[in-house]
């Protein structure tokens, strides 16, 4: 009933009571068919509210519902919470509103949302106002508050005492525990060793790592190799060819460290030719250099069997052609020890000074 209708009942009961102090029969029935008249052109709604239950345990769940009846033309507005209803009640996920048409034709919404509680106490849910409309014009509701009580768990009697929280034990230090820690300790020794290794070296300019030992001269080589061959009397042999390989690659790999002629490679002519051209040595040294490498190569391919005091003449010049051509080399007095020496008294076969070479026979 509208604030019109009531103001038109309370006009006529103003009217009644200034004609006459009882009311008549007739007028009453005149007020009781004017005020059903004016309900019954007002639509029917109603708007409620409920909770699953009033009562619950901390962190339990409660369903809160609204209730809107509507005639069919009219909608309403439900409230929207974020993830409070209240201080205390928490809202889970989002609402669910559900349709339907009861059998006076009339529209009932219905707005579920599930609430949880946390804390402990009584909590009293306000009114909620629903604003509701027919499409032209608009109207509100408010709902009737309620109350939701949060328990919490009982405490349970059975248990033991509870007693105080212990400090933790002490427990003894393993080697497992250790080993990373010494592991660091050796690694930083280790660096700081390294690292004042490499200033001393460096201070003295000598190499850090893995120093390159120096290769003795070519002409210390030969004579070595030469003093071989003449400590095992090979001059003095029935096998030229032998002796007159050995003796030329000799002086070819001489030849080849201290004038940088490919000796190994070349032929008597092409080594003389090189060598004249180079003005590398004296003219005289050059024909006998010659006349030696010409006879070896009669003997090696020509089969020709010289003299042994030509054979013997051919050692001697070949120590004499080294003395005269070598260069003489100062040598620190570390640097003398870093070369690699034989071994003294060494009888080890001229042979080995050939595999290297792999002389050629020309």
């Amino acid at each position: 009933m509208n604030r019109l209708s009531l103001q038109i009942i309370s006009f006529m009961f103003l009217r009644v009571k200034r004609v006459k102090k009882t009311y008549h029969p007739l007028t009453l029935a005149l007020l009781f068919f004017v005020s059903g008249a004016i309900y019954a052109q007002q639509p029917a709604y109603s708007f409620q509210t409920s909770l699953s239950a009033d009562t619950i345990l901390i962190g339990d769940q409660v369903e809160f519902q609204l209730k809107a009846t509507l005639p069919m033309e009219y909608d309403v507005q439900f409230p929207f919470f974020a993830d409070t209803i209240i201080a205390g009640i928490e809202v889970l996920g989002l609402p669910k509103i559900d349709t339907l048409v009861n059998r006076s034709g009339q529209k009932e919404l219905t707005y579920h949302l599930l609430l949880t509680s946390f804390d402990e106490g009584s909590y009293r849910i306000p009114r909620i106002l629903l604003p509701f409309s027919d499409g032209e014009k608009v109207d509100t509701a408010l709902t009737s508050p309620i109350w939701l009580m949060v328990n919490t768990l009982p405490p349970d009697t059975t248990m033991a005492v509870i007693y105080d929280i212990k400090m933790p034990y002490g427990e003894p230090i393993t080697f497992a525990e250790l080993a990373p820690w010494i592991g660091l300790g050796l690694l930083i020794v280790a660096i700081v060793t390294l690292l004042v290794f490499y200033l001393i070296k460096r201070k003295k300019g000598e190499k850090i790592f893995f120093p390159t030992k120096r290769i003795e001269p070519p002409h210390v080589v030969a004579l070595r190799q030469l003093e071989k061959i003449k400590e095992q009397k090979l001059w003095n042999t029935d096998n030229h060819k032998h002796y007159y390989t050995l003796l030329t690659d000799v002086i070819r790999y001489y030849i080849e460290g201290r004038f940088g002629v490919s000796a190994m490679e070349q032929t008597t002519y092409e080594i003389i030719s090189s060598i004249r051209q180079g003005e590398l040595i004296k003219t005289e040294l050059i024909e006998k250099l010659q006349d030696t490498l010409s006879l070896a190569d009669l003997v090696k391919f020509a089969r020709l069997k010289p003299e042994i005091s030509e054979n013997e003449a051919c050692l001697d010049f070949g120590f004499c052609f080294v003395n005269e051509t070598k260069v003489e080399e100062v040598l620190d007095e570390e640097d003398d020890l870093s070369i690699d020496k034989p071994e003294e008294n060494s009888n080890e076969d001229i042979n080995e000074f050939v595999e290297p070479i792999k002389s050629t026979e020309k």
